[in-house]
């Protein structure tokens, strides 16, 4: 999945049209076209609502990204537990997609084609040229690299939201649907949030921004003992990797290891060094038996055909440090993250927002429920 262009996104469920400088009213304007955001779109044009999602990156998705050669391998968010993320496996579901076990740990499931499909099909039903609409060109309702830089109360409630660009929306009701820590630097308020909401969403964590996610393509079927492809390391110098688990697709076309580095420990290396750093450090790890049983498997490994580098520190719009010494811990809940504010105008979703289940797939749905109940009823 590389993301979809702004001409490639196509107005859906139009009901007249609009510009960018046109002051017109929408129901609702979306910041954060990640999984929260993409699925509160969704039930905005269920809903029959006016509505517009604003993007600050090239591409959308968020934090869920395959990588760029169409080998449909996970480089950020990637697995579903279906026994503890019910959000999750009711959504995979509805848009008919299917999942696999994880190969070396059948506790968690990942997604046939990568956690990016859920992006692809929810796209799909909001660029529908079946609901376009036929009074000729209009705007399109996703814009990409488009990110917010104020948000000012109007008289008369509604919220007029300005983007880089310069351009002007204005809004009954504005979603943000980014990460906390990042919206409390990137976008101004007028009049300011709470102390208790600009306090919650500086000191919030942003899961995944100081992972580097190293993918390493074999053009073979598996070859290594499942066992081997599940485990945690001890990083150091010239070994980034902290975890390593069996990325390959379900089909078994390709066979994949895929790492979490240190970002810390990654600074220095460009892609292609990181990646043999990741897989000696993963041989180095290899077991007696294994290396008894196939005296060639370090070659083996070794000769990997391509790589893939996902540097999420370096994703200005995920996040605000391009070198954080370390891994934060998973979030937990924060009530005050989830709290409306602008006497309910100002809503806020994304995945740290969650009550139940912050910082994975689990808790972009959920967070996202928790907005469309309140504004659809649903």
């Amino acid at each position: 999945f590389r993301g979809l262009s702004t001409r490639d996104l196509a107005s859906s469920n139009t009901h007249e049209r609009y510009t960018s400088n046109n002051p017109c009213m929408y129901d609702i304007i979306i910041i954060g076209g990640g999984l929260s955001g993409l699925l509160i779109a969704r039930e905005a044009r269920s809903a029959g609502k006016n509505w517009k999602l604003l993007e600050a990156r090239p591409i959308l998705g968020g934090r869920l990204q395959n990588d760029t050669d169409g080998n449909k391998i996970d480089l950020g968010g990637a697995w579903i537990w279906p026994r503890h993320q019910p959000f999750m496996k009711n959504l995979v579901d509805s848009l008919g997609i299917n999942t696999f076990l994880q190969p070396d740990d059948s506790s968690s499931t990942r997604i046939v084609g990568g956690a990016a499909e859920i992006v692809t099909k929810i796209v799909e039903e909001l660029i529908n040229p079946d609901d376009s609409s036929s009074s000729g060109e209009t705007e399109s309702r996703i814009e990409t690299s488009c990110p917010a830089v104020s948000c000012k109360r109007k008289e008369g409630e509604s919220i007029e939201v300005q983007v880089s660009s310069g351009n002007v929306f204005n809004a009954k009701i504005v979603v943000l649907a980014a990460p906390p820590r990042i919206i409390s630097q990137q976008i101004n308020f007028e009049p300011p949030l709470s102390n208790a909401k600009s306090k919650a969403m500086s000191r919030s964590q942003t899961w995944m921004a100081g992972v580097t996610k190293v993918a390493l393509i074999y053009r073979s079927p598996r070859f290594w003992p499942l066992h081997e492809s599940n485990g945690g390391f001890r990083p150091g110098p010239n070994k980034p990797a902290f975890q390593v688990y069996d990325g390959s697709p379900e089909d078994g076309s390709i066979s994949v290891l895929t790492f979490f580095a240190l970002a810390s420990l990654t600074q220095n290396s460009d892609d292609q060094t990181l990646a043999r750093q990741c897989c000696e450090q993963f041989c180095s790890e290899l077991s007696p038996s294994t290396l008894r049983t196939n005296p060639s498997i370090v070659e083996c490994f070794k000769d990997y055909d391509t790589c893939h580098v996902q540097r999420w520190p370096y994703e200005k719009y995920i996040s605000d440090d391009r070198d954080p010494q370390g891994i934060n811990p998973h979030p937990q809940p924060v009530p005050d993250l989830a709290k409306p504010e602008w006497d309910g105008l100002l809503l806020f979703a994304g995945t740290e927002t969650d009550q139940q289940s912050p910082g994975v797939m689990e808790g972009a749905v959920g967070a996202a429920g928790r907005i469309s109940k309140d504004l659809f009823n649903k």
